[in-house]
């Protein structure tokens, strides 16, 4: 028997859209297809939502945009 396994990573990057600026950032919750929860610098935590093509949100007056985190896909048998 195999056993499947889906994850992601525990981090991915984030863009401020004014100024195409790339940070890295910490996933902090993760729901495919709906919302995103990220903290940037461990300070600031960034709420974002699913558009139909990438997350977007905005914090402190700025638009950021992500891709998410990326995927994990591990398959094991039952010996390991």
């Amino acid at each position: 028997m195999i056993y499947n396994t889906n994850s992601h990573s525990d981090k991915c990057t984030v863009t401020a859209v004014a100024s195409n600026k790339t940070l890295d950032a910490e996933v902090m919750a993760f729901h495919a297809g709906r919302n995103l929860t990220v903290a940037v610098n461990k300070s600031i935590k960034l709420l974002m939502t699913w558009n139909g093509r990438c997350f977007e949100g905005r914090a402190a007056g700025m638009d950021f945009e992500s891709a998410g985190p990326a995927g994990i896909h591990s398959a094991r048998g039952i010996r390991g």
